[in-house]
């Protein structure tokens, strides 16, 4: 049995990748996307039950908006092409964070989300829309409310 149950990836530095071996940030996201493909086969090979991919944190919608583009159209390609073939190797698809995208990509999100919930071999929770700063502010938030809900049902 193998001890490491879950391995976590930022994925960070395909962009710098590109600039420097293929002269384009999106050679290097693209290379990047091969890599994933690598790593999940490994990490099936090594049993290991949880992958989490950190793809694309709030901070990065800063990026200038033809790589934006270029990320999401990359992501579309992978869920239309690849989410049967991750279906039939049993492998379960999660997507953390604030699906707050085109309704196109909302709808394959929810799509491949679906088809793949009841799949046990290996579970890839994939953070998209995600950032420590969002996290705190709702965990924040969530206090609030509760507070309010907690005081409301003392007075009642």
């Amino acid at each position: 049995m193998n001890p490491l149950n879950h391995v976590a990836i930022i994925m960070d530095g395909n962009g710098r990748w590109g600039l420097k071996h293929k002269n384009s940030r999106n050679a290097g996201h693209k290379s990047g996307l091969d890599t994933v493909e690598k790593i999940i086969k490994e990490t099936i090979k090594n049993k290991i039950k949880f992958l989490t991919l950190y793809a694309f944190s709030t901070e990065n919608w800063k990026r200038p908006k033809k790589e934006i583009n270029y990320l999401f159209n990359l992501l579309e390609n992978f869920l239309k092409n690849r989410i049967e073939d991750l279906h039939k190797q049993n492998i379960k698809l999660k997507i953390i964070g604030v699906k707050n995208f085109s309704n196109k990509l909302n709808k394959l999100l929810r799509i491949s989300e679906k088809k793949t919930s009841k799949n046990k071999k290996l579970q890839i929770n994939l953070a998209l829309n995600y950032g420590s700063k969002f996290e705190l502010l709702n965990a924040f938030k969530n206090l609030k409310k509760n507070k309010e809900k907690i005081n409301e049902k003392k007075f009642k």
